[in-house]
């Protein structure tokens, strides 16, 4: 079915004719009650419009042509503009419904959105819109509401996009995509921001409900903060980081609108993936120890290969070791945190989220003492390995509480295979390639095999 058919026109119908049957039809396939018919008669209406023009402009061509041989006589030109004045639209006679459109603004900067929705809805259903150009004014005046009113909600932008018939998925947009995608942007930034206002709302009602966001977003003192980031769940650590990073990179209005400032070092609190780093400098810093004291006379052959094995018991013993006392840490954690920001660097400190004196740097000390105590009778040996040991721990404990930063051995380590990824391994899967590999083994081994190499 072409578009005169849908329209129920013939092929030489004027403007002023479709316009007439889009009218008509427009009766019957309202935007809100079926969109995708709606959609049909539009692109009918916009096919059928366009291809009059330009029969009326070819017919303007041929009578300016044909004007300049005859003169037209009196009785033509009254047959010509005769049906002109049979033609004439009466719909002008239908008045504009109420309320007004100043007033449905007013209400909508007031936030009386029902008001408006029910007075959108009025104008949707009256006659008064029938006319194309009359509905397509009233799209861009209510577009143009949107665009202006800066705290629309997600509820009332879907409910007016329902009632206007707009739809990205069909391509009905009243507007360019870039402006659509900006309204999209500000009301998924309203709906977010309604969101955390609800969990900080739950929050102060009932101190467990919207932990996360009052992690991220609420202005607490140190100790408290560190107390409910100690009791979190793997699930509540998963909400953290998934808002966190929605408002990093996709809302970052949300604050603001909030009238709250987020954390700023919020990866800095993310927990500890592995302590491997930790573990692996401790059994290697403390057999180096054993090694070198091997050489002071006061530990046997025989203990200093043994040591190293017995290591890694040692180094488990400590591990639960330190669980245990990291549960005492955490019961007197308001006094860790007020002792840390008064004796530690900010660096470490990182607002409760770094180190702390008693829940880290303490436990430091032991392993200190042992590579002390393990140093043999060499004077340099007993004052360098505690404080290489001390240092060591706490800067790998340090790097593992960073939380999502990447340390220094991850960036090398992803340096060493960007570049082993930049080779021509896809070469080797050439026969011609093996076989040029082999044959050069081959000859420089006979060659130094011939010359006694």
């Amino acid at each position: 079915m072409n578009h005169w058919q849908l329209l129920s026109l013939e092929p030489d119908a004027d403007e002023r004719g479709i316009k007439r049957a889009y009218a008509r039809l427009l009766k019957t396939h309202r935007p809100d009650e079926n969109p995708a018919a709606f959609q049909r008669l539009r692109e009918a209406y916009e096919a059928a419009l366009a291809e009059a023009l330009w029969c009326a402009e070819a017919d303007d061509k041929v009578v300016y042509a044909t004007s300049s041989v005859s003169t037209p006589s009196l009785a033509s030109e009254e047959a010509v503009q005769a049906p002109v004045l049979e033609l004439v639209d009466t719909s002008t006679a239908v008045e504009p419904p109420e309320p007004a459109l100043g007033q449905m603004q007013q209400w909508l900067t007031e936030g009386k959105d029902r008001e408006v929705m029910d007075g959108i809805r009025r104008w949707l259903a009256s006659d008064w819109l029938l006319p194309f150009e009359r509905r397509e004014q009233f799209e861009q005046c209510v577009l143009d509401w949107l665009e202006s009113d800066p705290n629309t909600s997600h509820v009332f932008f879907d409910g007016v996009c329902k009632a206007m018939g707009w739809d990205e998925a069909q391509g009905n947009l009243p507007c360019e995509y870039w402006r659509w995608n900006r309204l999209i942007q500000r009301c998924e930034t309203q709906a977010m921001a309604q969101t955390v206002r609800a969990e900080l709302a739950r929050f102060e009602a009932d101190k467990l409900h919207g932990q996360a966001a009052a992690l991220l977003l609420k202005p607490l003192p140190d100790h408290r903060r560190r107390a409910m980031a100690d009791s979190f769940t793997s699930l509540d650590w998963q909400r953290f980081t998934e808002l966190a990073q929605a408002i990093e990179y996709q809302y970052p209005e949300v604050p603001q609108h909030l009238g709250l400032q987020p954390l700023d070092n919020w990866r800095d609190w993310l927990p500890a993936e592995s302590y491997r780093g930790v573990y692996l400098f401790l059994w290697l810093a403390l057999s180096a120890v054993l090694i070198a004291s091997m050489f002071t006379g006061k530990n046997g052959l025989e203990m200093t290969v043994l040591m190293p094995l017995m290591m890694l018991s040692l180094i488990w013993i400590g591990m639960k070791a330190y669980y245990v006392w990291n549960l005492l840490a955490v019961a007197v954690g308001q006094l860790d945190v007020d002792l840390s920001r008064w004796l530690l660097p900010r660096s470490w400190y990182r607002q409760s989220a770094g180190l702390l004196l008693i829940r880290h740097i303490l436990p430091s000390a032991v392993p200190a003492a042992l590579a002390c105590i393990w140093s043999g009778g060499a004077l340099w040996l007993q004052w360098t390995s505690p404080v290489v040991v001390f240092v060591g721990v706490l800067y790998f404990t340090s790097t593992s509480l960073s939380g999502g930063k990447l340390s220094m051995w991850a960036r090398a380590s992803r340096a060493l295979k960007r570049m082993g990824a930049r080779l021509p391994w896809h070469l080797l899967k050439r026969e011609s390639v093996l076989v040029v590999i082999a044959v050069v083994v081959m000859a420089a081994s006979v060659y130094f095999r011939s010359n006694g190499l």
